[in-house]
């Protein structure tokens, strides 16, 4: 998915397959709509009301969710970006292409989030246990 609106107006590419790409299609064409009841907004999340869904009720569900798989960690939305960012280098994406996911501008605030030491090769992926 190209998003052309991000934040600071950042432009990036998410990548989106299988029940994630259907439930976002689902999501645009069925239930949006339906909450947004023939008016517009330039949200792409809204709530129940129709209006932009705030920082606050997206925390909330984040936290639902993290209740109903069973994890039983403090997560804030910085933590899950950290999180996202971390678990696609460790299944092999490069560090460039995650850069690009984030909307980085340097490669260096990758590696921040990626928690990867400087010495690492910018386009190398992990290594993978060859036992």
């Amino acid at each position: 998915m190209y998003i052309t609106t991000g934040k600071n107006y950042k432009e990036r590419y998410t990548p989106m397959v299988g029940q994630v790409k259907k439930d976002i299609m689902d999501y645009l064409t069925i239930a949006r709509p339906l909450l947004l009841n023939k008016r517009s907004h330039e949200y792409f999340f809204v709530a129940y009301t129709g209006q932009k869904m705030g920082h606050q009720s997206i925390y909330d569900r984040v936290k639902d969710l993290l209740k109903k798989a069973n994890i039983d960690k403090p997560v804030g939305m910085h933590g899950l970006r950290h999180s996202i960012a971390t678990h696609l280098l460790h299944q092999g994406m490069k560090l460039t292409d995650i850069a690009r996911f984030l909307g980085h501008a340097t490669l260096e605030s990758t590696k921040i989030y990626t928690h990867i030491e400087a010495q690492t090769n910018i386009d190398n992926n992990p290594k993978k246990d060859t036992k």
